[in-house]
């Protein structure tokens, strides 16, 4: 699949979050009110505002991905261009084993955020266990974290509470639930959280041209379910 440069287009305003469908049980004399969901747990959104695409060939890659996403209809892989509320450090450099870089004097680039999971989990667990493989710190609840499931792709859990810690394993309460069964030994990224989602058709990926510049207005993604991900 496919991966929105999310970064690219270095957006001033951004928001992922869980969206919920509530229905209320209605007031009683005491004024408690019952509410029950009725979503299955919500669906990960993800809403960009204005993107920068001042520079030409941001703009035509920008109005290229519009094209690809066909209104909505073409799921794709979007990141949460958002490292600095992760636990990582971010991206670092690492020279050959002899310690030279490429003749250009680059080197590999390598991020820390990495996990696996410790203990099998049924699809729509809430709970799960991650053995953190290789975190700057650990966890303390907000954070997002992703898993490449087989059949679901990539998908984004928001961290709601953490059960419990040691200083190598810890355990999570995750919404939403998981979206299929995961096993034993599954990556697991803290660093660059992602998540297979669809073009919200109401909110378009418009870019009118002013003054010679291209100008992005504000739109947003859902999580897809339509399971078509080759």
């Amino acid at each position: 699949m496919k991966i929105f440069p999310t970064c690219l287009f270095a957006p001033d305003g951004q928001e992922a979050d869980i969206e919920r469908r509530v229905t209320s049980g209605g007031v009683a004399l005491s004024g408690d009110e019952d509410v029950i969901a009725s979503d299955g747990g919500g669906r990960v959104f993800y809403e960009i505002a204005d993107p920068y695409l001042d520079e030409p060939e941001t703009a035509l890659a920008y109005r290229a991905v519009s094209a690809y996403l066909d209104g909505g209809v073409r799921a794709i892989i979007v990141p949460f261009c958002d490292a600095r509320h992760q636990p990582t450090s971010g991206l670092g450099s690492v020279p050959h084993s002899d310690d030279t870089p490429f003749g250009d004097e680059g080197e590999y680039s390598t991020q820390d955020g990495a996990g696996t999971v410790a203990s099998a989990a049924l699809l729509r667990a809430t709970t799960i266990v991650i053995n953190l493989i290789d975190l700057p710190r650990a966890p303390v609840g907000g954070e997002w974290l992703s898993i490449d499931h087989p059949a679901m792709r990539w998908r984004a859990y928001r961290i709601a509470e953490i059960i419990a810690q040691s200083p190598t394993q810890v355990t999570l309460s995750i919404r939403p639930p998981l979206r299929e069964a995961i096993t034993v030994g599954q990556a697991v990224d803290f660093a660059s959280p992602r998540c297979t989602m669809r073009l919200d058709p109401n909110t378009p990926m418009r870019s009118p041209t002013m003054m010679g510049f291209a100008d992005g207005g504000a739109f947003r993604f859902v999580e897809d379910f339509t399971g078509s991900y080759a």
